[in-house]
């Protein structure tokens, strides 16, 4: 297969066994390259700067696009809207972004070459196969980046290699970029757990040493750390705030952060006119807004200070349609791909301890416990308080599955059939009761609780977008927060007589792009 050629692959069903059981050796192994190889004091041998210097030109234009690489339909969507070099939105005419900032969560589900290959590089050369001029390309890994150790992350954007119309221009999973009239992008890299590395740290300190008094500074990295910070990991904010304090200038501002990781779109302003803003709208199953914090308040620039109040004022989806979303899982538990499998076989094993010639309820009872154990777990409690969630959880699937066994027992059933009779309504009866409790811990929970992975058992593909920054020759800026409310279904163009840029997939119905909300203007302090 060469490198123009791809699979295009279906979303990601998160719950299925086979993606549960392949994500779980990843998921370790980064834990110790991070702890012992991480690869970023490698790369500090590499010499870069400033990667990227747009500065000389009176405006410039930038895309932001986070959580790209899930299900074709939905990746090619965005990529598809990317593409053109205008794009009409709703009376606004918008113009490709010269340089094109990924940030984070370029792949799903763990990073691999074919990963890569055929969830992100291959819908977006298919999307835009050759452009002119070029357009440049730089990224910053999230979590699923760093799941290989950060491997073909470094293989994939850290090369100088063109992806389809853009060419990807950053040595290190890092970058400063220069962009017109006195503003700076800076790309951090957060590993696993918000750490940045020594070597990071003293690239940023120079680069900040060539920021002139009064220039502004956008900030992107791969976690809304500012809203964990009001939830129960209050010490998610910690190394964000280092940053500000300890690496940007005193003598110039801090006028806008971007993130991804939550698969929605949230904007959060603070009194002097700087934003936080989440858009993780690329390509990944939607994330749900209806517990975003209404005010954050974070802290002061100066310790001691009183903490200064940011206020959310637009999130997409709504948190009204966010709700109503959440009963959506009972219809599609089911389309997990051989989930039931997994309540079935619980089950089953319930069914042979009871059905045993010689009875022992000790085997029942480990079991029953090792099952309620595996649903406290997965309730994720802070505290042993909290356990009763996942208690309540394991005895309800613990009930069916006696219930099933007594019933299909009646009338001296073998026990085969009584097993086998078990296993069946495990499968029926499992995802179902998986799907109640997702439901009910998350009207329950403070601030949610398994709400993500309420959202990640639906594979919502629909509700994507990106946004298109626009560096104006006044020195303001101004943001298209872009949205598309269905993804397309794509189906590859035959024709051979097409131009060298043009897409190679055509769709069913051509995606429809609206605001999320009205541009937003972001002035320069003073």
């Amino acid at each position: 297969m060469t490198e123009d050629e791809f699979r295009p692959r279906p979303r990601v069903r998160w719950l299925a066994p086979t993606v549960l059981a392949q994500g779980v050796r990843p998921i370790l192994l980064s834990g110790l390259f991070a702890r012992f190889s991480d690869r970023r004091e490698v790369e500090a041998v590499l010499d870069q700067s400033t990667v990227v210097d747009l500065s000389e030109q009176d405006e410039a234009w930038v895309d932001y696009v986070a959580d790209t690489g899930d299900g074709f339909d939905a990746t090619a969507t965005v990529a598809s809207l990317l593409a053109p070099e205008e794009l009409p939105v709703e009376g606004h005419q918008t113009k490709a972004g010269a340089l094109l900032v990924l940030g984070g969560d370029e792949v799903y589900p763990y990073a691999s070459q074919r990963e890569y290959r055929d969830r992100f590089v291959g819908p977006f050369r298919a999307m835009l196969p050759w452009s002119e001029p070029e357009r440049q390309l730089v990224a910053v890994p999230g979590n699923h980046d760093w799941y290989d150790g950060l491997t073909a992350f470094l293989q994939v954007f850290c090369g100088r290699r063109w992806i389809g119309g853009w060419r990807t221009v950053q040595r290190r999973s890092y970058f400063s970029c220069k962009l017109p009239n006195g503003w700076w992008l800076w790309g951090i890299d957060i590993q696993l757990d918000t750490y940045i590395d020594h070597p990071q740290l003293e690239y940023f300190k120079a680069e900040a040493a060539k920021v002139e008094p009064g220039d502004s500074i956008i900030l992107c990295w791969a976690k809304p750390s500012w809203v964990k910070l009001g939830e129960r990991t209050p010490q998610a904010y910690d190394t964000l705030d280092y940053f500000q304090r300890k690496v940007v200038p005193d003598h110039a501002h801090l006028r806008l952060s971007l993130t991804g990781d939550s698969h929605h779109y949230a904007r959060y302003e603070g009194p002097d006119g700087e934003h936080k803003i989440t858009a993780g709208l690329g390509g990944a199953f939607l994330s749900a807004t209806h517990h975003l914090p209404p005010q954050l308040l974070l802290p002061a620039q100066v310790k001691g200070d009183p903490a200064i109040p940011f206020h959310r004022r637009v999130e997409y989806p709504s948190c009204a349609l966010s709700q109503g979303r959440r009963w959506t899982v009972l219809r599609t538990m089911h389309a997990n791909d051989r989930f039931a499998l997994l309540p079935a076989a619980a089950y089953a094993a319930i069914a042979l301890g009871l059905t045993r010639r010689r009875h022992r309820p000790r085997t029942t009872l480990a079991t029953a416990a090792t099952i309620t154990a595996a649903c406290v777990g997965f309730s994720k409690p802070d505290k042993h308080r909290d356990c009763w969630v996942g208690v309540l959880h394991g005895a309800a699937h613990t009930a069916a599955a006696v219930a099933a066994a007594a019933v299909l027992g009646r009338g001296g059933a073998s026990r085969r059939r009584v097993v086998a009779g078990t296993a069946a309504a495990g499968a029926a009866l499992g995802p179902l009761l998986f799907g109640l409790y997702l439901v009910a811990a998350d009207r329950i929970g403070v601030f949610g609780r398994n709400t993500n992975e309420l959202f990640a058992a639906q594979a919502i593909e629909d509700f994507k977008g990106f946004l298109r920054l626009h560096f104006r020759p006044d020195g303001g800026l101004t943001i298209y927060p872009i949205k598309v409310d269905r993804v397309s279904r794509w189906v590859r163009d035959g024709q051979w007589d097409k131009p060298a840029g043009a897409p190679r997939f055509k769709p069913r119905t051509p995606p429809v792009p609206t605001l999320i909300e009205p541009p937003i203007e972001v002035t320069r302090k003073p």
